[in-house]
């Protein structure tokens, strides 16, 4: 079975291409942030490699990423995603911590604030390769979601105050 080119979406599409545990999929689902994403369960995208999975993206695609659930995704303790970069050098790859860096890394990646680069350069990559956030990031974003819906005295929205920089991509000092 041949796979289509993928639809021309704003959204990265999330690939599934291991069907081997559906409630692993499910799980997956329920624990990701699916609002930037186009999710594609096609059983013709099974066991396809990188370049292969490349050769679906139509020409003037817009997302800068495929993000893939792969055979690694489901058979480690440890839930990561596969992330394929499609525009800056395409083919280069990024697994990323589920759920604790996915959104920040495909969120930053979308709205073009980090590159592919940043995070393959940035030296948070563990020692199995994978990107996870550091303490001083998963704090920061602790507090700017425990500020979300918060207002001053005035009833002015407030937002969280972190001290210092946040460590991560894009953030060092030169």
């Amino acid at each position: 079975m041949s796979a289509a080119p993928l639809s021309g979406t704003d959204f990265s599409p999330l690939l599934r291409t291991d069907f081997t545990d559906d409630a692993a999929w499910r799980a997956l689902l329920e624990e990701i942030e699916q609002s930037w994403l186009t999710v594609m369960a096609d059983r013709a995208h099974e066991g396809l490699s990188v370049p292969e999975l490349l050769a679906l993206v139509p020409d003037g695609s817009r997302y800068p990423t495929l993000v893939v659930a792969d055979r690694e995704t489901f058979a480690a303790e440890e839930r990561t995603l596969l992330l394929i970069d499609v525009q800056e050098e395409p083919g280069r790859t990024l697994r990323v911590a589920v759920p604790d860096a996915f959104a920040s890394v495909l969120g930053n990646l979308a709205i073009q604030n980090q590159s592919f680069d940043d995070y393959l350069e940035s030296g948070s990559l563990g020692e199995d390769g994978v990107y996870r956030l550091s303490d001083r990031h998963r704090q920061a974003l602790a507090e700017l979601r425990g500020a979300q819906g918060t207002q001053d005295a005035q009833g002015v929205p407030s937002f969280a105050r972190v001290r210092g920089r946040v460590p991560g991509p894009g953030n060092q000092r030169g």
